[in-house]
């Protein structure tokens, strides 16, 4: 059982194709895109997330959860795996990824009294449930790395794991052909391998080769500047050959990275470590040694933001600084996605002066995983029944498929991500899911069974393999921290709308009545009543042309209410506001920016006297503010609160809505905003004093003093009180 939470597993899409099938695919824009879209990282996500729901279906007849080495990709998902099993789901692993398993679920609190964590070793073999399973030395780019063979009375399974041949391993472990070829002795009925490099021809370089290129690297620099060298900080077999390159160059090492002494810790734990931790030297110290006799590794291979090369090459790092005689190697690979950002970083690195060594025919790096000639190498070794291609892009496995046909494997299949695949020796009719060695039609929608493939030719048993079913997986993303969801309730499409088109928000004040008098003194209404607006917006990551395309935008959102009846609803003034200046921005510049539209009475007496008018159907008073996410009104649940009246010589003002220059009023303002009045003065025991109504003499005054407090009469007498 694999699974992944880290940012590589997207690389690898819905190409991971396995016993129970893999996530949900990743989705991928149409071609050709007109940009390329923000990656999930880009857009405040951190982690993919398995979805485990269908692992909790299948709890009952999931016997174990194997490990087959201690990569992030393939233990990083534990923490979201294990709850969806039974408690007493063992977890199987060798020495050294257990370690890296048991850090990992005490961070989550997940590691109890540790019985169900049972670490195996090479060659032991256990039961689980009806099979036997026997784990199968490989070589790779991290220690203590397995394959395993699962025997059951139907047959033999047999998994390779993430792989490569090694001629000639640091550590002495090399990849175990007399068991594979035990195994295709006694018959393997489905056999399943890593598919990475199947577009790579030849065979992968062997970390002795890797070792004698930076030891020569190493002593070429000797006398001079310090030496940087940036890797994976699992590939702990690497480690050991710097620390073996920089001991004959007389230079003392020292880690800057938590992960690199995570790792080596790890492998000290249980003896598979190169040196001892002890013999590095601290970053506080290395500042007072001289450069020439120091050899730094660092992380930040891939130019994380917050990793120590990353630092060093902007000059932000406290501990690492680079100069002109220093010789940073690269001792890595650039994942696919990463190539900008590394790129970016390696020209901050020569700007310093400090010299590169990273070209691939500086034979500094080299692949965990096979190439096409090991591949076809252990495809004649095994010699399966049936073959099903794991571990890479769909038309990797495609292609690994065409692989092992010409090489005598006459049924081969390749699955997407859900789809559960059946094998059954032949005659068992259409108990496939009862039977089978793996899957059923338990747990996923239903599909007809359909064969994959004719039966072998010549001797041994003959399997049914057939698709039985699929999942539906969702893919769910964690933002760090608490936020954890579907890429729906993390709202990504609107995260990419405001990444690429920016976003508009606008405050409409909507007057209702008859338009202003066109002379003074008795003057009458200009026109009939009509709703007038002022307009305040502001944009967000959008080009405003100096200032036009904001002008525009007021101009067609005032238009837009003027067109409306005098009666029409905030609601409805949210809407076509919204409509209008979507269509602007389509039109001015080609964008569909996020729109949010709050619209409020200028009077709300008005907006009261609407109500009454309609029977208190809502109508009128304080808009809720509509958005464009979805389509629907953004509005709370709960009423608006109740506004207090303006007082008699306050003007409409725009308010401070402004970003620097993205933000402009419908109207100029009028003036300052009137002070804040006083509440009224509470007596000492708390409660308010008696309210004294006014002199009938008093609101008279008023009222003539101030047309808003008797609108109906001072509409009658022509008076505007509202705004032109």
């Amino acid at each position: 059982m694999q699974g992944s939470c880290s940012p590589s597993a997207r690389t690898r899409g819905q190409g991971e194709g396995g016993v129970f099938g893999g996530r949900g695919a990743v989705r991928r824009p149409p071609l050709p895109p007109p940009s390329p879209p923000p990656s999930f990282a880009d857009l405040g996500m951190q982690k993919i997330l398995p979805d485990t729901s269908f692992l909790a279906q299948w709890r009952d007849r999931i016997e174990a959860v194997f490990i087959t080495h201690g990569h992030e990709d393939h233990i990083g998902a534990l923490p979201w795996v294990l709850p969806a099993l039974d408690p007493a789901t063992p977890v199987y692993a060798g020495a050294f990824p257990m370690q890296l398993v048991r850090r990992r679920a005490l961070e989550y609190n997940m590691w109890g009294d540790g019985r169900r964590f049972i670490t195996v070793a090479v060659g032991e073999r256990f039961a689980l449930g009806p099979f036997e399973c026997e784990p199968l030395r490989v070589t790779h780019s991290i220690p203590d790395c397995m394959g395993f063979a699962l025997r059951c009375e139907h047959g033999t399974i047999v998994h390779t794991g993430d792989w490569k041949i090694d001629e000639h391993p640091l550590d002495g472990q090399t990849f175990d052909r007399a068991g594979f070829e035990a195994l295709a002795a006694e018959g393997v009925s489905l056999f399943m391998s890593d598919s990475t490099n199947v577009l790579s021809p030849g065979r992968t370089v062997s970390e002795a080769s890797v070792e004698r290129r930076l030891a020569e690297r190493v002593l070429g620099h000797a006398g001079k500047g310090r030496i940087v060298a940036t890797q994976f900080a699992s590939n702990v077999h690497r480690l050991g050959a710097l620390k073996r390159a920089a001991d004959a160059a007389g230079r003392r090492v020292c880690f800057m990275g938590m992960s690199l002494h995570a790792y080596l810790a790890a492998a000290h734990r249980v003896g598979l470590a190169p040196f001892d931790p002890a013999e590095l030297v601290s970053a506080a110290d290395a500042e007072s040694l001289d450069p020439s006799q120091l050899l730094v590794v660092t992380t930040g291979s891939q130019a994380e933001p917050r990793a120590a090369l990353a630092l060093a090459a902007h000059g932000a790092s406290p501990t690492l600084k680079l100069g002109a005689d220093d010789l940073v190697l690269y001792s890595a690979k650039v994942i696919p996605g990463n190539e900008t950002r590394v790129t970016e970083m390696m020209n901050a690195v020569a700007a310093r002066g400090a010299t590169i060594a990273m070209k691939r025919d500086e034979g500094l790096h080299s692949s965990g995983h096979a190439c096409r000639d090991e591949l076809e190498e252990v495809l004649r070794l095994v010699k399966p029944h049936h073959f099903l291609p794991v571990h890479g892009e769909y038309s990797f496995l495609c292609e690994h498929a065409n692989l092992a046909r010409s090489t005598g494997v006459r049924n081969t299949s390749v699955i997407r991500n859900g789809q559960m695949l059946g094998l059954s020796p032949t005659g068992t009719g259409a108990s496939t899911a009862g039977s089978s060695l793996l899957g059923g039609a338990h747990g996923g929608r239903g599909a007809a069974p359909r064969p994959i493939g004719p039966p072998p030719a010549g001797g041994g048993r003959a399997y049914d393999v057939r698709v039985i079913g699929e999942a539906d997986l969702t893919t769910f993303y964690n933002d760090g921290h608490r936020g954890t969801g579907t890429a729906a309730e993390m709202a990504l499409d609107e995260r990419t709308r405001l990444a690429t088109d920016g976003v508009i928000v606008a405050a409409v004040d909507v007057a209702r009545g008859p338009p202003p008098a066109r002379g003074g003194g008795d003057a009458r209404p200009a026109g009939p009543p009509r709703l007038r607006a002022r307009v305040r917006l502001t944009t967000r990551a959008m080009w405003v042309d100096s200032g036009r395309f904001l002008e525009r935008l007021v101009t067609v959102a005032e238009s837009a209410v003027g067109r409306l009846p005098p009666d029409a609803a905030l609601a409805a003034v949210e809407r076509v506001v919204g409509d209008a200046l979507r269509r602007e921005a389509r039109s001015y510049n080609a964008k569909r920016p996020e729109v949010v539209v709050i619209a409020h009475e200028f009077d709300p007496r008005a907006g009261a006297a609407l109500r009454s008018r309609r029977g208190g159907d809502g109508g009128g008073g304080d808009g809720g503010g509509r958005s464009d996410r979805g389509g629907g009104d953004r509005r709370s649940d709960r009423p608006p609160p109740a506004r207090r009246a303006r007082p008699a010589t306050a003007t409409p003002t725009a308010g401070d809505m402004s970003d620097g220059g993205g933000s402009t009023d419908g109207a100029p303002s009028d003036g300052d905003a009137p002070p804040r009045r006083r509440s009224r003065p509470r007596r000492a025991d708390g409660a308010a004093p008696p309210a004294v109504p006014a002199p009938d003499a008093l609101l008279r005054r008023r009222k003539a003093a101030n047309p808003r407090e008797d609108p109906d009469a001072a509409a009658a007498a022509g008076v505007d009180v509202s705004f032109g």
